[in-house]
């Protein structure tokens, strides 16, 4: 009788647990990242007697909880490129929405522009043909500034993304490295800390969102997590601190660091994070340097023409448009006290790219970082004989140390600053120069006309036209892509969860079924014990 009610003890143990268990499960039927957990029932170890072995009952011998690695890390992998994509889209169409605005836009203030030089040409000694050409040069130039100045407040509204990522990064590593000395603590003392992995896994989850990590279990139970190219963001129970630090050559321009070491901007990808880097590297930046390079070329081309006009007092032409001087940018951490002084050399050369000219042991090395190549360089910096190169040269001043670097963005401020040099229409030389021109003659304003038409970009290959909608085409195409990349990968990311949670969801139906199963075995069990003290009763009322 002892055997029996020991049996029936251990099975009232065993199916009171696998209630609870069934219990936890259905109260957390509708947890974000909650595993379903599964009771494993095994036999106690028989006792001999004699030639007979006798079952001792039942043990629960585990709880595991329902967990697939690869449709979690699948999980994980396309929440941080969905979340990439999806910002990508978002930005680009704003940018998109800007520049091709039909009234707002740059074509239209452009289109505007060449019409009243037009209606200059036909009239060219009307002061009122030349004041409207007069304000529509400064509505283009203004349509310049105004789109690079919401260029900028996308920057800094890129900063204040990164910042906030940046927050929420550390937040969420801290979580982690909390989470892992809790794990390894209960794991060093036998236990299974079902719920706190599965907060651990919805932390990584959420760390996918805002930035793509990588993560590796130690045998403590621990895990440790890598962002980059593997730099270390939690190792065990001791998380490392991003920090948001000024681009050593922009201080405008926010980059992300790990404190008191090296910034690890170019490394990131995923999520949030690295999508708005992604689109300030390949979308906002490249749009920023070709509305600068539109700006330059234009004010380059006009004020060439312009120059070899007279105007109305038979004063020889000077420039239609200004623009402000090229602002080399030395690094922060240069060590030498050399200065540079850069100025157009051939503006038909320049590109719109920004470029790195680095003091090096053998002499000055000039580099676009967009490409990594290596750009040939002539001349010493001395003032009779400047670095030349991609159109623009370079005189430096004082002595740089080897290693020192500068920025240089020839066309960089050409958006920002471009303006109307003239005030007076009477000074817009629209006649020819060549001493028979009078009030009438309009030779120099259908030169100056002509200009739409010519091919005055990137070494003569385009016109201000195509240069216009080669920038609408490539942020077109940049959101269209990412709005076909974000449309895949919400797919595979809805595939992804609907895979983990067919592994780790819980079904109600089946935890009713388990419910009424465990409670009619506990039933059971409570019956057995319940003869068995009947029988020992019996057996007691015997003997008195």
């Amino acid at each position: 009788m002892t055997d029996m009610l020991g049996s029936a003890l251990s099975g009232l143990t065993a199916y009171q647990r696998a209630l609870s268990t069934t219990s936890h499960n259905i109260a957390n039927a509708n947890t974000e990242g909650f595993s379903r957990q599964t009771v494993s029932l095994t036999s106690r170890t028989p006792e001999q007697r004699g030639p007979l072995t006798l079952g001792s009952g039942v043990q629960l011998s585990s709880v595991q909880r329902a967990y697939d690695q690869y449709a979690v890390t699948q999980q994980r992998s396309t929440t941080a490129s969905y979340n990439q994509q999806q910002t990508i889209h978002s930005l680009s169409s704003r940018l998109d929405n800007l520049l091709s605005d039909s009234e707002q836009g740059l074509s239209p203030a452009l289109s505007k522009f060449y019409d009243s030089i037009q209606a200059a040409s036909t009239d060219p000694s009307s002061l009122a043909a030349r004041r409207e050409l007069l304000a529509n040069g400064s509505t283009l130039a203004a349509r310049f500034q105004g789109i690079e100045s919401e260029f900028s407040g996308i920057n800094e509204e890129i900063n204040t993304r990164i910042s906030a990522s940046v927050n929420e990064v550390n937040g969420l590593s801290k979580r982690i490295a909390e989470l892992n000395l809790t794990i390894s603590r209960t794991v060093g003392q036998g236990g299974k800390p079902n719920d706190l992995l599965d907060q651990r896994d919805a932390a990584v989850l959420e760390l996918n969102k805002i930035v793509r990590v990588s993560t590796l279990e130690q045998k403590d139970g621990s895990m440790s997590v890598f962002v980059g190219n593997g730099q270390p963001l939690v190792l065990g129970t001791q998380p490392n601190t991003l920090v948001v630090t000024s681009n050593r050559f922009d201080p405008t321009r926010a980059e992300v660091s790990f404190a008191g070491q090296g910034e690890i901007s170019g490394a990131l990808e995923g999520g949030t994070l690295g999508g708005a880097m992604a689109f300030r590297d390949d979308v906002l930046t490249p749009a920023r340097n070709q509305l600068g390079l539109l700006a330059n070329q234009m004010a380059s081309a006009f004020n060439d023409q312009h120059k070899l006009g007279t105007d109305l007092r038979g004063d020889v032409g000077g420039d239609f448009f200004s623009i402000g001087a090229i602002e080399p940018r030395a690094s922060s951490s240069n060590s030498g006290n050399a200065t540079l002084s850069v100025e157009v050399s051939d503006s038909l050369n320049l590109t719109g790219d920004a470029y790195i000219l680095r003091q090096t042991d053998t002499g000055w090395q000039l580099r676009n970082p967009a490409s990594n190549q290596v750009i040939s360089l002539t001349g010493t910096g001395t003032a009779g004989d400047p670095l030349t190169a991609q159109g623009f040269s370079v005189v430096v001043s004082g002595t740089a140390a080897t290693n020192d670097e500068f920025l240089i963005s020839p066309t960089g401020m050409s958006a920002k600053t471009i303006t109307v040099a003239i005030t007076d229409p009477a000074k817009i030389a629209a006649a020819g120069n060549d001493g028979t021109q009078g009030p009438g003659d309009n030779r120099n304003m259908l030169a100056m006309a002509s200009i739409e038409s010519k091919k005055i970009l990137t070494n003569g290959s385009a016109t201000l036209g195509d240069g216009v909608q080669g920038m609408l085409g490539k942020v077109a195409a940049t959101t269209r892509s990412a709005q076909v990349g974000a449309s895949a990968q919400e797919t595979l990311l809805a595939q992804a969860t609907a895979r983990r949670d067919e592994v780790s969801g819980v079904n109600l139906d089946e935890e009713a079924a388990n419910l009424l199963r465990f409670q009619q075995a506990y039933q059971a069990s409570a019956q057995v014990a319940s003869v068995a003290n009947s029988l020992f009763q019996t057996m007691i009322n015997a003997f008195r």
